[in-house]
């Protein structure tokens, strides 16, 4: 495995090293971060990978389902994906559900048409009102999720 330096110089504190190569500049004041605080960080980060791994995975499911049911579809993109969709709606993407109209908010856009139940499924778990039958009318007629969504129609 490979390690970067941050987490190199990471473990050097939880093990109590006190620097590399004995390079120490004089009258330089050093914190540390106590161990405690790094075993909490650690924890943090594999919950959020954990929770970030159960979405991608729930997208998948909604994507399989709603396609099924229309009996039509492509499910390259949203199973392909669904790890990118959980990170961007996760973590990274700034939106606020119930303002969708929210001036700062990140905007994504999906050029892969064929490929919008990807788009379907993340509004869906983000909180946007896109309810689960609407998912489940896919690709049916007046629904709010067609088969190549068309801004600002669906």
């Amino acid at each position: 495995m490979k390690f970067s330096m941050l987490a190199i110089a990471a473990t050097a504190m939880a093990a109590s090293v006190s620097g590399f190569a004995g390079v120490h500049p004089v009258n330089q004041v050093r914190t540390f971060m106590p161990v405690t605080s790094l075993k909490m960080s650690a924890a943090v980060d594999t919950d959020t990978k954990v929770a970030l791994q159960t979405a991608a995975n729930e997208a998948r499911g909604l994507a399989m389902d709603s396609i099924a049911a229309a009996k039509s579809g492509h499910m390259g993109l949203p199973l392909g994906a669904a790890e990118i969709g959980a990170t961007l709606y996760g973590s990274i993407m700034q939106y606020n559900a119930k303002d969708p109209q929210w001036m700062n908010r990140d905007r994504f856009i999906l050029s892969a048409g064929h490929g919008s139940m990807f788009i379907y499924s993340w509004l869906n778990i983000a909180g946007y009102e896109l309810p689960m039958e609407e998912l489940k009318n896919f690709r049916q007629h007046h629904s709010m999720t067609p088969g190549h969504p068309e801004f600002p129609n669906s």
